[in-house]
């Protein structure tokens, strides 16, 4: 899955090819869209390919392709893989190289002395909730790129939200629990989740792997349909229409968390 915009680097992804028998594998790879570029199209295993979307003369929507990788040393081939691209344009991107946060502000919550540029990331003591927005309230459809890293792998370090309303903190949430390594998408009535009598899980929780490396989370927004990504892979779907604008927030509670290359696709 890649989400790409005029002027906006989008990160390549690799697909592996491994050998779990004995001898040489050989294979051989192509893609039936123009806009799929692959690092390699021969090899050995192990291998990895990387696949990277050419966006020269894409026009904003959403397009779909595949990767097809052949072998005739196995009996499992071809392996098809599908890609798919959407395309809108650059809404925001801040990745602190410039050592300050002016872009974001504090919400209602407080705690703002708890948020500093360390290192060229957005971090948090963990000293309380606390919410640092972003962005423009009238935006409708879009997808949030975030990536986190924690702390530790204990529960509360807080998430990412879209759709924020900036007075009354009303958005969806994704929030992190290491301590179960559950992720969940929430539908949040106020700035403060703790509070909240209207807090509602959209979908069930999803497992996914949780560490202290920097981790990609992405939250997407197209009409009432709600799509996180984590690591570039789908986990939660959810259709939700009771918010239908509105900016980005990143979200801590009681454990430190670093954000970084914030990014908005607007489509």
């Amino acid at each position: 899955n890649f989400f790409g915009a005029t002027g906006f680097t989008t990160p390549s992804q690799n697909i592996n090819v491994t050998n779990a028998g004995s001898g040489a594998l050989n294979w051989t790879a192509s893609a039936d869209a123009s806009w799929i570029t692959l690092s390699a199209t021969s090899g050995t295993a192990p291998a990895a390919i990387a696949v990277s979307p050419d966006l020269t003369g894409l026009a904003t929507g959403s397009y779909t392709g595949h990767v097809t990788i052949s072998s005739g040393d196995v009996a499992n081939g071809p392996a098809v893989i599908p890609v798919l691209l959407q395309v809108g344009t650059q809404g925001f991107f801040d990745d602190f190289s410039s050592g300050l946060a002016t872009n974001w502000t504090i919400s209602p919550t407080g705690n703002g002395g708890g948020w500093q540029v360390v290192g060229g990331a957005y971090t948090f003591n963990g000293q309380g909730p606390s919410q640092s927005w972003a962005g423009n309230p009238a935006w409708t459809d879009y997808v949030l790129s975030a990536d986190v890293k924690l702390s530790s792998v204990a529960n509360y370090p807080g998430g990412i939200r879209g759709r924020v309303n900036t007075t009354t903190g009303a958005s969806y949430g994704v929030w992190l629990y290491p301590g179960t390594g559950l992720l969940r998408l929430w539908r949040i009535s106020q700035w403060n989740i703790d509070t909240d009598p209207a807090l509602t899980l959209l979908g069930q929780p999803v497992a996914v792997p949780m560490d202290t490396n920097t981790h990609t989370i992405k939250v997407m927004f197209k009409g009432s349909q709600i799509s996180v990504y984590y690591d570039n892979a789908l986990v939660v779907q959810a259709t939700d229409a009771t918010y239908a604008q509105g900016a980005v927030a990143l979200e801590t509670h009681d454990k430190p968390i670093s954000f970084d290359n914030i990014s908005v696709i607007n489509f």
